[in-house]
């Protein structure tokens, strides 16, 4: 039998020694992106299970938020956005016991706390078990969620000669071009790839990030961001996650002005030529809205694999997340916009 529990403050000051035993663990799983979410989120609060066998040896952890976008209405996140997060379990555990144990620690918080509902999103690579018991439990399942994993085990040469002839000639313009590549600390370069940042989400009229949570990533160990640079102006970049054996690509963007010039080339390349040098096993090319088969086919051409993943939902109130679901379109609308006024001033 299995119990999971709140994990104490040695065991989270122990959190990444933890999930790092998982072989699908990776830097949203860690301590430095439960500060930075905490930090950039009055309406994020974390709650991290342990789980443990009858004795008393960890057996897996379990990083979750409850959210509560308006007052009166909360809900249980395994992770926000379309993250994976949802059990991280080492090898040799029972997986149906385990999972059954997870399940009634989320829905006990559930309760105790006035969620609607628990939303789990798992990773890629986790136990398919997981997914047949969360089922048998009533949780619905969506399947709609995919992304685009590049296996680099064979090193960057080999990785260089999969991609896709376009890929490679759009590097090599890029060099030839003299856009430089580079990772920057600097908050004065953040501030300008955040202004492009917000000009794309405002482009494919998507939610952003705060400042706050992007600058406070580029300075942790758990984050880098890649620049690309054309004379003395910023025309793309990525700040991407790196953590055990896996890197994933998450906020990129690119001068619209100089797109001639493939800076995203360079960049994406850049960064898994430094993945393959320091050993890292797998590249995240990040979640794909199904609609936009523009991306989609730009991820393709690097030999990026789609892989499915999947989102489980069980509700305990629908009228709040009738309340919910009218309120959302609203309060993201209103959220962008206070983005965009802060970093004005």
């Amino acid at each position: 039998m299995y119990k999971t529990d709140l994990a104490t403050p040695d065991e989270i000051k122990d959190w990444n020694g933890i999930v790092s035993l998982c072989s699908y663990s990776e830097a949203l799983h860690t301590l430095e992106w439960r500060e930075a979410l905490s930090a950039s989120f009055n309406q994020l609060k974390p709650i991290y299970f342990v789980i443990k066998d009858d004795n008393m040896e960890i057996a897996g952890g379990v990083p979750c938020f409850i959210f509560q976008p308006i007052p009166g209405i909360k809900m249980i996140l395994s992770m926000p956005w379309d993250l994976p997060g949802g059990p991280l379990i080492f090898p040799g555990t029972n997986i149906k016991d385990v999972t059954l144990s997870v399940i009634d620690a989320l829905e006990k918080i559930s309760r105790e706390t006035g969620a609607f509902e628990v939303t789990i999103k798992l990773p890629v690579n986790c136990e398919p078990e997981i997914i047949n018991n969360l089922e048998l439990e009533g949780y619905t399942k969506n399947s709609s969620y995919f992304t685009h994993i590049l296996d680099i085990n064979k090193g960057y040469e080999g990785v260089w000669n999969d991609y896709n002839k376009r890929v490679r000639g759009a590097v090599r313009k890029a060099q030839k071009a003299g856009v430089v590549v580079r990772e920057t600390e600097n908050e004065s370069e953040m501030f300008d790839f955040y202004n492009l940042y917000l000009s794309a989400m405002s482009h494919f009229g998507s939610t952003p990030k705060p400042y706050k949570l992007l600058r406070y990533l580029q300075i942790s160990p758990i984050a880098r961001l890649v620049v690309a640079q054309l004379e003395n102006h910023i025309i793309g970049g990525l700040l991407f996650l790196h953590f055990n054996s896996y890197i994933r690509l998450w906020c990129e963007v690119s001068d619209a002005n100089f797109l001639n010039y493939r800076p995203n080339n360079a960049v994406i390349d850049y960064i898994i030529k430094w993945a393959c040098e320091q050993g890292y096993s797998q590249v995240d090319f990040g979640a794909s809205p199904i609609e936009r088969k523009g991306l989609v086919a730009f991820k393709e051409e690097w030999r990026a694999q789609r892989k499915g993943f999947y989102t489980f939902t069980k509700i305990f109130s629908s009228r709040k997340r009738k309340i919910w679901i009218l309120s959302e379109p609203t309060l993201r609308r209103l959220y962008g916009t206070i983005q965009k006024f802060r970093i004005r001033i």
